[in-house]
């Protein structure tokens, strides 16, 4: 059986149009569904890069027909890179140089990191780490709105390499219902009369987002963006698809809710990263520009994150227990910091008031039970 190596060499050859020679692997890692390395070139024609990423499933039994989560990762991410090849000349990710269906392997580029947006925010500038910010929320809104419409061309790329259906049911939004009971029974905060079919009103916008529909990188977290030394780039797609925009948006206001690296971000920052973010994708969504219809979205969306890390991150029933802190804010605070935001959203839109209610009332409990957790700290470049 052919080696990683041996088999990247061979789609590196066809794309360059001469034989290539690869060194060592490096091991940066991964995840229990895949593996990722570095190889330098060591010989080929003189458009070859100095160095390539390649990517493979961990599965020896992996099967490119299966609906199983590594294949779908896999898979959203080659048709992502391909994707973004096709619909845009400024590169917004890693070029894509070829891949193997059969094995699970994918050949890209190797962008030559200089930072990471985490690593600013983590760090001692302000200056840096609000430009970094203004960087990302700038390159979102352009991603969302230049994939607009173009909904088609990236499904003909993913419906060729595989099965396109998750089995994930995030994407359906039908648990919102049942986590909001539970969120409210476990504080034994009464659901306010009408909630009920304010959800159902939001499951329809999340399903039919209509001219908020784009492509969204999904995982927007501060360490899958990277500068380059010219410009920033975005990886990691596994998890990418057509879907609300403002859910990737909602990023600015529920600080990058699957990701570890959560802090605070001040208010009057938050205003310019929405406004920046805003801008861009009105360039090619006119609702954007609609003030009624973009608060309600954007509040829509933040109601989504918070009871998304109820349902998928950590779940209150734990938290009554314990607090667990992993690396920033721990994770009572992250929740009161989510569940205040989304309830301000809502005031903000004056937007779905059984639903506001309920989140304060939820709120103003978690405050009693956790004091610890008001207040949470600033990311360190900001305080």
């Amino acid at each position: 059986m052919e080696s990683a190596a041996q088999r990247a060499e061979r789609i590196l050859s066809k794309t360059f149009g001469g034989p290539i020679h690869l060194g060592e692997a490096q091991d940066l890692g991964g995840s229990a569904r895949s593996k990722v390395l570095r190889f330098s070139v060591l010989e080929g024609p003189d458009t070859a890069p100095r160095s390539i990423i390649v990517k493979h499933i961990n599965s020896e039994t992996f099967d490119p027909h299966s609906t199983n989560d590594a294949t779908w990762y896999f898979f959203n991410d080659w048709a992502s890179l391909q994707f973004l090849d096709q619909v845009t000349s400024s590169p917004l990710a890693p070029r894509l140089y070829g891949g193997e269906r059969e094995t699970g392997l994918l050949v890209m580029e190797d962008i030559q990191q200089i930072t990471r947006l985490d690593h600013l925010l983590l760090g001692d500038d302000p200056n840096a780490a609000e430009a970094g910010l203004m960087a990302y929320a700038k390159l979102h809104g352009h991603l969302h709105a230049l994939s607009i419409n173009h909904q088609n061309e990236y499904l003909r790329i993913r419906e060729y390499l595989g099965p396109t259906k998750s089995a994930d049911d995030f994407y359906t939004f039908l648990w919102l219902p049942t986590t909001l009971e539970e969120v409210a029974r476990l504080l034994d905060v009464p659901v306010q009369p009408g909630a009920s079919h304010e959800l159902e009103r939001l499951i329809t916008a999340l399903t039919n987002p209509g001219p908020f529909l784009s492509f969204v990188q999904s995982d927007a977290a501060p360490d899958n963006i990277l500068f380059d030394g010219e410009r920033w780039r975005l990886i990691d797609f596994e998890g990418a698809t057509y879907m609300h925009a403002l859910l990737e948006g909602a990023y600015i206001h529920m600080p990058f809710p699957t990701c570890w690296c959560v802090y605070r971000i001040p208010d009057p920052l938050v205003q310019r990263l929405e406004d920046r973010y805003r801008v861009e994708l009105a360039r090619a969504c006119p609702a954007a520009s609609d003030d009624t219809l973009f608060k309600h979205s954007m509040a829509e969306a933040c109601i989504t994150w918070v009871l998304f890390f109820h349902k998928w991150i950590c779940s209150l029933e734990k938290l009554l227990i314990q607090d667990q802190n992993i690396v920033a804010l721990s994770d009572r605070q992250r929740f009161l910091l989510y569940m205040e935001n989304a309830t301000r959203s809502l005031e903000y839109a004056n937007h779905l008031p059984a639903l506001g209610n309920t989140l304060r009332l939820c709120a103003k409990r978690l405050t009693q039970l956790w004091p610890e957790a008001v207040d949470p700290p600033y990311y360190p470049a900001f305080r």
